[in-house]
């Protein structure tokens, strides 16, 4: 399983309603007529972030079969019959990034409130350090490795409960965000 996260902020102006109402319509369109691979997607509020230049945002989670689904996803969101809703959401945004993420453990569509994203020291084997993290953590669900470094958040993300907590290990770096579902996730059927 893989994840395509796109973080987001609305141009100055455009109001929060405004925005999540255009940004949601896209998200429903797209899981009534999902394109091959697409298992789900979910969005989220965020508090800050470095990769949107320090302010609050959006966090969206495109969950994808295969990196080749993500073709699919990128020809699905603009194509003529969804081209009008997807405008309408673009039209609003500011500032865009996106990321690739690959599964490595834990619930495959996880859906938590908090995320701490991570960033190992070079030369080490970081599985072992992830998998005593999650043993020991409150509130784990899931484990994320970025993609051949495409995007511009840390390495490694771990979702969890409102309640996730972990000791960072010595010589990580981690940072923690809040995030809060704007609507329960859709499911492709």
């Amino acid at each position: 399983m893989l994840a395509y996260i796109f973080w987001h902020v609305p141009l100055s102006g455009i109001g929060p309603s405004d925005y999540e109402a255009a940004l949601l319509a896209f998200q429903r369109d797209l899981a009534k007529t999902p394109p091959s691979g697409f298992a789900s997607c979910a969005t989220y509020r965020i508090s800050e972030v470095p990769w949107l230049d320090g302010r609050s945002g959006y966090e969206d989670w495109y969950f994808i079969d295969t990196s080749a689904s993500l073709d699919a996803l990128n020809e699905a969101a603009v194509a003529p019959p969804r081209h009008a809703i997807h405008a309408a959401i673009a039209s609003k945004m500011d500032l865009g990034r996106g990321g690739l993420y690959r599964h490595v453990f834990g619930e495959e569509q996880s859906f938590g409130a908090r995320v701490v994203w991570l960033t190992r020291p070079r030369g080490i084997d970081y599985e072992p350090v992830l998998r005593s993290i999650a043993d020991a953590s409150a509130g784990f669900l899931s484990c994320w490795r970025r993609q051949m470094v495409l995007g511009p958040a840390d390495e490694f993300a771990i979702v969890g409960t409102s309640g996730l907590a972990f000791a960072i290990p010595q010589g990580w770096r981690g940072r923690t965000v809040e995030r809060r579902i704007l609507t329960p996730p859709r499911l492709s059927t």
